[in-house]
C-alpha cells in the first residue's frame, strides 16, 4: 500500500463558516511511513495544517510550519 489520500471538509458547520473541528480522514499507509486503523481526536483548536505538516514529512518534504502549525502529530507518523 504505497496510497496516501488525505479527505475532507474546509468547514465543521456549514450554518456558520467554522473552521473548527473539521471531518477529516486519512487512508492508506503511504508505503508504510502512517500508523492506520485508528480513530484520532485531538484536542479542540488543534491547527489542521498539524496534520498537512505530518503529511508532508511523511511524503520527506521536511518543513519546520505551514500556515498556523504548531507541530506534527507524532502519533500518526511512523510505524513505532
Amino acid at each position: 500500500d504505497h496510497s496516501l489520500i488525505l479527505y475532507g471538509s474546509g468547514l465543521g458547520d456549514a450554518n456558520v463558516h467554522t473552521h473548527h473541528e473539521l471531518p477529516t480522514a486519512v487512508v492508506g499507509g503511504g508505503a508504510g511511513q502512517m500508523k492506520g486503523g485508528r480513530h484520532l481526536k485531538y484536542p479542540k483548536d488543534t491547527p489542521l495544517a498539524n496534520l498537512h505538516l505530518t503529511v508532508l514529512d511523511t511524503l520527506g518534504v521536511h518543513i519546520d510550519h505551514i500556515g498556523d502549525s504548531t507541530g506534527e502529530f507524532k502519533e500518526l507518523s511512523g510505524i513505532a
